[in-house]
């Protein structure tokens, strides 16, 4: 085939599993009856998989005495009313028939009855398990509607993996090659020929004395949720990157390190030629000197020749 013009990304790959970046396990602060809520967007009891807003109640707990000890539209009464007398002593202040403690003292009743109105809401909203952030119900254990259910019981998990994260380590000779920021090509066996594109976030200084490697985080973008939490991915961090560059398919290459050549054809004879190389990928590898764009080389049968060897073209 002939010789062609590519781009080049030199890599240091590694393994790891990904994971969601936002998780969350929710359990019920107080017992009472379990209630699964329908989902607004089927119309259906949430159900595993099911997308979730921030926000939107999954489940409620149902307990009576809890509620009405709360006293909720008895401190929204109170605060009505302080409130009112507040501004009643203001008027009166501006009138001569109060004092400005009158006032202070009205004013700091309706602060307390505000501040108590708020902590009935915040105590009321214990009784609702609702999403802290955009996601996927990934566990919903199953109970029967109605049946009590005790403080502290994991009704719900969610997570967000539209970003995910993967906590991985490099070899200790990689340490100069590997900085925060680089781009990383993720995938996974799973999804394909899909390529993911990940960036490399944390790198760590130090090397770990017993496998000589250090440690690192590659964040992903998974927009699509192509790929699934707890999957097993690889990373391709790319460490250098050229641009059209000559480049040959690395495997043809023969000799070693300090002597590549590779075999050209012309007029159906076969010459070896020594080649100076640079970067390579999984597939080719850059040729600095010995080869332009356009030469005939030998990728297939390469292996038996010599040079001035007579070859047939087969296309």
């Amino acid at each position: 085939e002939e010789v062609k013009i590519r781009n080049i990304e030199e890599y240091i790959t590694t393994t790891a599993t990904a994971r969601a970046r936002k998780t969350v396990e929710i359990r019920t602060e107080m017992n009472g009856k379990y209630r699964i809520q329908q989902n607004p967007a089927t119309g259906q009891p949430y159900k595993l998989g099911d997308k979730i807003r921030a926000g939107e109640v999954i489940v409620r707990i149902e307990n009576r005495e809890y509620a009405n000890n709360i006293q909720l539209e008895s401190k929204k009464l109170q605060v009505a009313i302080s409130k009112k007398e507040h501004e009643g002593q203001k008027s009166l202040l501006e009138k001569g028939g109060a004092t400005e403690k009158d006032v202070h003292m009205a004013e700091n009743s309706y602060i307390n009855a505000l501040s108590s109105l708020e902590n009935a809401r915040i105590s009321i909203q214990k009784m609702q398990i609702s999403a802290p952030f955009d996601g996927i119900i990934v566990k919903l254990p199953y109970f029967t509607d109605g049946v009590e259910i005790a403080s502290g019981t994991i009704v719900t998990g969610i997570m967000d993996y539209a970003q995910m994260y993967m906590e991985v380590n490099f070899p200790e000779n990689a340490l100069s090659s590997v900085k925060n920021g680089q781009k990383v090509h993720i995938t996974n066996y799973n999804i394909g020929t899909d390529t993911l594109s990940g960036r490399v976030t944390q790198l760590s200084p130090a090397i770990q004395e017993e496998s000589r490697t250090f440690a690192g985080r590659i964040e992903i973008e998974n927009p699509e949720l192509r790929l699934r939490p707890g999957m097993f991915v690889k990373a391709d961090v790319i460490v250098r990157h050229k641009d059209s560059v000559v480049a040959i398919p690395k495997d043809i290459l023969l000799g070693n390190k300090d002597a590549l050549h590779v075999f050209t054809v012309n007029r159906d004879v076969a010459g070896g030629i020594n080649v100076v190389t640079g970067i390579s990928d999984n597939r080719y590898v850059e040729v600095k000197k010995g080869l332009k764009q356009g030469d005939k080389i030998v990728v297939k049968g390469y292996e038996w020749l010599r040079n001035g060897s007579k070859v047939k073209i087969m296309k």
